[in-house]
């Protein structure tokens, strides 16, 4: 039943009708819409069908957020997917491409959803009240997604609401950013008073009351609105539709897909829309291409399980640092010695054979990711979303669903919104405990079993959830904006990216210094670790990212952020 409920929500994001594909495609806003489409209650289902088609927001197939993540401390890219390797490397210009297919998708869905806001009227008399109100709900949802990520890129963007009748109309100057926001805010009020709160059979994977309200919780908390956004999510934690599935490791994979933790996902499905997730993130050894991977920050990010960083457990020991860490580190992450997809995967220069262990029996096979050359740099690989099923034959074309938004973001968003405010209670304890203890597969009340957390001090609290930040969604797409908003991109950003040691860990006698932005600082162990990148991030540009050029050569009524 659910690969049936499946084939039916990607269907119906796909299928848009081939007389409006060139006008609800173009930017700016430069073709008039069908003088007779929009005028029945198919139309209107194939239109905002449309609007959701833009949410496969993907470079070279990868979901986009991923590969944001591993342009940040949090990893790397071996390829310059969308530009950007060449943003990481402090190398960006305002031709960038990464830039441009940015702002071409997010004002793709955003001109879908105008369109068919703008006329949908024509309907309004042969359609029920409430399927008119819902397309209205769905649509000004998904035009705040679009807004939100612009917001939160490039700063002031043009809002637009309209449908120009000609390319001189389209040329509009940028609106303040706090005003996107507050239309921002809007529709998401609007979207969770007339969304429901789930969808059955066919219509799985809308967007539901939960998801505006999880995503004015996020626009919120990013714009430092912190009471909006902790009563925001204050209302989905009360609602009680959404909680923690038990197992983190399996939310990732086949098993999670649509899980009770799930609010909004881009899904996929073979023979209509993959990803190459696999291919990209997996070992050699499986004939994969181990192009995003963890760094060792992400690596020495992971607490111990007495719940204190590695520079301060006593628990942690340099020559085997996995012992004795968060179950997060290896539900997330493929590192030395882990066996994945019947490989024993290691990454010691001298390991040139690993183990293969097929149905109990082990042999020695030659270890591609050691010998071949372009094996992980890091020395390590995302267990995330590389879906073991899919690695036989499936490894470029995955349908496993990205999810976009999860009840544990909905939690940590609260924490720290309610930290910000300065008012500490046990409601916060109680959303970061939740999501700590699913960690080690235990009820949040059996603190014996995991490291609960029962500090009251601001500070103490405000690092421990940004660490959760890191950890909890690493890979998922949310970093860049999270050290974007706190500020802290060009300490955590600048410098040489680091991977595992370049012998074996027993060479290594101490931990690296955790600092006051959760960084690690290896210090003068630096030239014992796999020099991976060199990056560079300059605090007076890069909180911005540059508008287009060719969007700038087009419309002489945008500015340019500082420094481009």
């Amino acid at each position: 039943m659910k690969l049936i409920h499946k084939i039916f929500s990607v269907l119906l994001l796909l299928f848009v009708i081939s007389s409006c594909e060139d006008a609800l495609e173009k930017l700016p806003l430069d073709a008039p819409s069908d003088e007779t489409f929009f005028s029945n209650q198919a139309e209107l289902t194939l239109a905002i069908n449309g609007v959701y088609r833009d949410l496969y927001w993907r470079s070279g197939g990868m979901p986009y957020p991923l590969t944001l993540d591993n342009a940040t401390d949090l990893g790397f890219l071996r390829s310059d997917f969308s530009g950007m390797q060449t943003y990481s490397r402090g190398a960006h210009t305002s031709e960038t491409s990464g830039f441009a297919e940015t702002w071409e998708k997010m004002y793709s869905g955003i001109n879908r959803a105008n369109n068919l806001l703008v006329n949908m009227e024509r309907a309004q008399d042969v359609v029920t009240e409430d399927f008119y109100t819902r397309i209205q709900a769905e649509a000004r949802f998904l035009r705040a997604y679009f807004y939100s990520w612009l917001i939160a890129l490039y700063g002031d963007v043009p809002y637009v609401t309209e449908i120009p009748s000609n390319i001189d109309d389209a040329k509009v100057a940028r609106t303040p950013k706090a005003e996107v926001y507050a239309n921002i805010i809007d529709d998401l009020d609007f979207a969770a008073q007339n969304l429901p709160e789930s969808w059955g059979g066919s219509e799985e994977g809308r967007a539901t009351q939960g998801a505006a309200l999880a995503l004015k919780a996020r626009i919120a908390l990013m714009n430092e609105e912190y009471e909006v956004a902790a009563q925001a999510a204050q209302k989905v934690i009360d609602a009680q539709v959404y909680s923690l599935h038990p197992n983190y490791a399996e939310l990732f994979t086949y098993a999670g897909e649509r899980s009770e933790e799930v609010i909004l996902d881009m899904p996929f499905l073979v023979g209509f829309l993959d990803t190459p997730i696999p291919r990209e993130q997996g070992p050699r050894n499986t004939s994969c291409w181990s192009r995003f991977v963890p760094s060792q920050f992400m690596i020495d990010s992971y607490e111990c399980v007495d719940g204190l960083p590695i520079d301060e457990s006593p628990l942690y020991d340099p020559a085997n640092p996995f012992e004795n860490r968060d179950p997060r580190l290896d539900a997330s992450i493929i590192r030395p010695q882990s066996l994945f997809a019947t490989y024993v995967f290691e990454t010691h220069p001298d390991s040139v054979e690993t183990w293969q262990v097929v149905d109990g029996v082990q042999k020695r096979v030659a270890n591609q990711d050691v010998t071949n050359p372009f094996a992980s740099f890091t020395g390590y690989l995302w267990r995330k979303y590389t879906s073991e099923e899919d690695l036989p034959i499936n490894r470029q074309n995955s349908q496993l669903n990205f999810i976009l938004m999860r009840y544990a973001e909905v939690l940590l968003t609260y924490a720290e919104a309610k930290i910000e405010m300065g008012q500490v209670d046990n409601s916060i304890l109680d959303a970061i405990n939740a999501i700590r203890a699913r960690a080690y597969q235990v009820d949040p009340s059996q603190t014996s079993e995991y490291p609960a957390i029962t500090t009251t001090n601001i500070e103490e609290l405000r690092a421990i959830v940004r660490r959760e930040r890191k950890v909890e969604l690493a890979d998922e797409g949310f970093r860049m904006l999270d050290i974007h908003r706190w500020r802290i991109a060009d300490h955590v950003m600048s410098g040489t990216l680091v991977g595992r040691p370049k012998g074996a860990y027993v060479d290594l006698n101490a931990a690296p210094e955790i600092d006051e932005f959760g960084h690690p600082n290896y210090g003068g162990m630096a030239d014992l670790y796999r020099a991976v990148d060199e990056r560079v991030f300059n605090a007076d540009k890069d909180y911005l990212w540059p508008i287009p050029q060719k969007d700038m050569d087009v419309n002489n009524q945008l500015e340019q952020n500082p420094g481009y």
